[in-house]
């Protein structure tokens, strides 16, 4: 199907999702959130889509939510004492349920909802002309996407109560120190060094990927260490009496074979 504020290709097992508003810095509307949502499901579904980027088109990331509809929901709750659902849970649940890899490739400015969506993903790369802010309580909000949740179990407390408390900006560098951001790469080479690591992580046996990513998603949310190991012992031996485990090492092993041997002196 056609969008209207996003771009969705697939190329080599990887799925890649442009938030295309650029004349708007990529903020976010009711038509992005749903059409967001959609191909979100979209890349759920599909078998070949093994890893999914998002990135932003023009010179922003995202700018975060759109102050215009802000206008309009204020207006609609005033006259009818219900707000829309712009503030509602639905696609923050569809990001911290999807089975499969997700990269944030932050290409420019991410803030408000353009740095709380990044946190939800799984990897994040900045190009050195990223900006992040969280600036909810200078519009009198709070955070959303479940960043009061996520932020604090990748950066500490203490990094997040700075960056909700102080809404204050922070260049890629500062990101990184922080652990916000996994690395930065170079602003022209920051989409191709994306989707170099999406494919080499695509090329990974599908099963052990989608299994690795619960057990790491569990482990960060949920269980006491002892359970934990068991039910991830339980896993590990579920996935090496599968068949793709089987043909992976019988593939290395044939790798390794055709390596010539080092000399021993």
């Amino acid at each position: 199907m056609g969008y209207n504020t996003i771009l969705l290709r697939k190329e080599d097992g990887v799925s890649l999702i442009n938030l295309n508003r650029p004349k708007a810095m990529n903020a976010i509307n009711d038509e992005m959130r749903s059409e967001l949502g959609e191909a979100i499901d979209k890349v759920e579904a599909d078998d070949d889509a093994r890893v999914l980027i998002i990135t932003g088109s023009g010179n922003a990331f995202s700018a975060g939510a759109d102050l215009n509809e802000f206008n309009d929901s204020y207006a609609q709750f005033r006259q009818s004492g219900r707000m829309g659902e712009f503030g509602g849970p639905d696609l923050a649940l569809q990001f911290a349920r999807f089975p499969k890899p997700i990269i944030a490739a932050i290409n420019g400015v991410a803030v408000g909802w353009g740095m709380t969506m990044p946190v939800a993903c799984d990897i994040r790369l900045a190009s050195p002309k990223a900006r992040f802010a969280a600036p909810f309580v200078r519009v009198g909000l709070t955070p959303e996407f479940g960043s009061c949740y996520l932020l604090q179990r990748l950066i500490g407390y203490g990094l997040a109560a700075d960056l909700f408390f102080s809404a204050r900006m922070v260049d890629a560098n500062e990101a990184l120190a922080m652990g916000l951001v996994n690395r930065i790469v170079p602003h022209e080479h920051l989409l191709s060094e994306a989707l170099s690591l999406a494919q080499a992580i695509a090329a990974h046996p599908r099963a052990a990927l989608l299994r690795t990513k619960e057990l790491l998603r569990r482990g960060m949310f949920e269980s006491p260490l002892e359970g934990w190991i068991e039910h991830e012992a339980a896993v590990f031996m579920e996935c090496m009496t599968g068949r793709e485990h089987h043909e992976a090492v019988l593939n290395l092993l044939a790798e390794l074979a055709r390596k010539p041997k080092k000399q021993i002196d």
